[in-house]
């Protein structure tokens, strides 16, 4: 795959703000395939097709962090004009250093007023565990990891959780 699509992807997902599973699917294949070549930092077995709460890859951490917190924010008021994402998405995919202190301190505010608060802030917390610092600038591949960890942890927001057999309710 050549590194200009994969580059206009990006962009085009940075401009959007969203990543629909098209984009999604292309960035992890191109990862894949530098990961295979041997030209990625990439692990194996850290591009997974749904969210992979272990990855420690801090790119794809922050990536679902941001969902996290877009997330809160959605929850504590659902009738705004702009979200963090119209407004950050593009320099939190950049430059992480600089955007994500502003986003969680604007959070705490979204989880004081949410119904929800207890949970984002538990999410928000967990994934934070995995990041020591956050990196000042993010290159091509990482933000390629930074847009799936976001498309990741959206999806797992809207998936429908199982119950297990044995704790299901009668009615």
């Amino acid at each position: 795959y050549p590194i200009s699509l994969y580059s206009a992807i990006l962009n085009r997902v940075k401009v959007d703000g969203s990543i629909n599973f098209v984009r999604a699917g292309f960035i992890k294949a191109y990862l894949l395939r530098l990961s295979r070549a041997g030209l990625s930092n990439l692990k194996k077995g850290l591009i997974t097709m749904s969210l992979n709460e272990e990855n420690s890859n801090v790119p794809y951490r922050l990536g679902r962090l941001f969902a996290a917190l877009e997330k809160a924010q959605n929850d504590a008021n659902r009738e705004m004009k702009s979200t963090i994402n119209s407004k950050y998405f593009s320099s939190a995919s950049s430059t992480p250093a600089v955007v994500f202190p502003v986003l969680l301190k604007l959070a705490q505010h979204h989880i004081a007023r949410s119904e929800w608060g207890f949970k984002s802030n538990q999410l928000i917390e967990q994934i934070l565990a995995g990041v020591d610092e956050f990196p000042t600038y993010l290159n091509l591949e990482d933000q390629g990891m930074f847009m799936l960890g976001y498309y990741h942890q959206r999806k797992a927001f809207f998936t429908k959780k199982e119950v297990p057999s044995n704790e299901k309710v009668s009615p």
